[in-house]
Order: structure tokens, then C-alpha cells, then sequence
């Protein structure tokens, strides 16, 4: 259950044991009320566009089932707090312009039971004030509660934003890590790879230089060792270059 459910049923617990508590009517309606709350945020999910609308609908007709004769009327000051019930709804679900609509719809549906009312009894002008001040309590509280859930809705999609900006520079972090570790790593393996062409350098000066020697004393007598002593030398030279461009793709020569 989310939390704003649990706060709903405390406020139709609350107004079961507001008088008159024996009017079987109120409470029969007061637990569909419940009933309604428990599954009103499934509704809503599954229709987020039409959801919210029968929701609102349901809370502002419903109490027009039960209360439809004068007697019920008087008998049932209670009735303006239900109505509160669609107009707090339709403040948290809607923009300011939807909030004061649903609150006309409740208000003229809270005034309906006049029709049945002036049957019987006639309005003074005392009672016409109190009917005024009922329904323009009914937008009050409309507009201050839109107001309330509007500015939590900017400071959630604020906080949203922000904790994105943060994510992407999180990863964005990550990832200069990522290649710092990997420049560190690559450093170091080019710091050691220079080293070790450096040392296989020498060996091979030694090589090359005593293959020119082996070809230049078997060049007369032995034609094929001082053939075999140049492929050593030749051999030595291709590695030599190799190594070379080996150093100069590690650090690359500036024009």
C-alpha cells in the first residue's frame, strides 16, 4: 500500500466517526470509498490517461446514489466533507485548470441535492451564504492542495534531473578512470618495451658485427659460409629496423 493510500483511509476512518455515526447510508458509502482508495492506484497505473478521470467521476456521483430525499438531506450535514474526497483527488492528479474543473463538477453535484431539498424546505439568505462559503471552501482547498502537489512534482522532476546529471557524470568518471588506468598501464608496458628493445639491440650489434667479419674472411675461401654469414647479416638488419619502428611508433617523432 503507498503511503498516500494509508493517508486516505485515516481520512474516511476519521470521517466514519464524525456524527451522525448510526447514518447506515454514510458509512455503507464511506467503505466503498475504502474499497475504491485500495485499488485506485492500480486503476490509474494500467489507464494513466483515463484512470484519473474515472476515479474523480466515481468519488463525485457517488454519493448522489444514497442521498436523494429531503429527509436524508437534513439529516446529513455530512454530506459537503465527501465531496471533498474528488476534489482533493483531482488536485493531486491533475494541473490547476483540471483541479478547478473537477471542483466546479463537485460542487454541482454537491448542489444537486437542492433539487430535492427545496421540495420541502426554502432557503434563506443565511443559508445561501453558508451554501457559498461550502463551495468556495471546496476550490480553496482544491487550489492549496494542486499548489502543494505541483511544487512536489517539480522538486521530484528537479531531483530526477539532477540525480541523471550526476549518474552520467558518475559514468563519465568511470570511464576517465578507466582510460587514465589504461594510459598508466600503457606507459609503463611502452617504458618497459624500450627498455627490452634497447637490450636486444646490443646482443644483436654483436651479431651483425661479427657476421661482417665472418663475411668478409670466408668471402674468398668458403663461398658458402660467407653466404650463410650474410644471411645472418641480413637478418640482423631486418631486425634492427624492426626494432626501430618499434621505438619510433612508441614515441613518434615531432616534424
Amino acid at each position: 500500500m503507498d503511503w498516500i493510500d494509508a493517508v486516505w483511509l485515516l481520512f474516511i476512518a476519521g470521517l466514519a466517526f464524525l456524527p451522525p455515526i448510526n447514518e447506515v447510508h454514510k458509512q455503507l458509502i464511506l467503505i466503498a470509498f475504502a474499497l475504491f482508495q485500495l485499488f485506485e492506484g492500480k486503476l490509474v497505473a494500467r489507464l494513466p490517461h483515463e484512470g484519473p478521470t474515472i476515479s474523480v467521476g466515481i468519488k463525485s456521483f457517488s454519493p448522489l446514489c444514497c442521498w436523494t430525499t429531503p429527509a436524508r438531506w437534513e439529516s446529513t450535514v455530512l454530506t459537503i466533507r465527501f465531496y471533498y474526497l474528488p476534489v482533493i483527488t483531482a488536485a493531486i492528479y491533475y494541473g490547476p485548470i483540471g483541479t478547478l474543473l473537477w471542483s466546479s463538477v463537485a460542487s454541482l453535484a454537491y448542489c444537486s441535492f437542492l433539487i430535492s431539498a427545496l421540495e420541502e424546505y426554502e432557503i434563506t439568505p443565511e443559508a445561501e451564504g453558508l451554501l457559498a462559503l461550502r463551495i468556495l471552501f471546496f476550490f480553496l482547498v482544491a487550489i492549496l492542495v494542486n499548489r502543494f502537489v505541483v511544487e512536489n512534482r517539480r522538486q521530484v522532476a528537479r531531483y530526477q534531473e539532477l540525480s541523471q546529471t550526476l549518474e552520467e557524470t558518475n559514468r563519465q568518471l568511470q570511464r576517465a578512470e578507466a582510460d587514465a588506468r589504461r594510459s598508466e598501464r600503457l606507459a609503463a608496458l611502452g617504458q618497459m618495451s624500450a627498455g627490452l628493445a634497447h637490450e636486444i639491440r646490443n646482443p644483436l650489434g654483436v651479431i651483425k658485427g661479427s657476421a661482417e667479419m665472418l663475411v668478409q674472411k670466408l668471402k674468398d675461401a668458403q663461398p658458402l659460409e660467407s653466404e650463410l654469414a650474410g644471411y645472418i647479416f641480413s637478418e640482423v638488419n631486418r631486425l634492427n629496423a624492426l626494432v626501430a619502428r618499434f621505438l619510433d611508433f612508441r614515441a613518434p617523432l615531432k616534424p
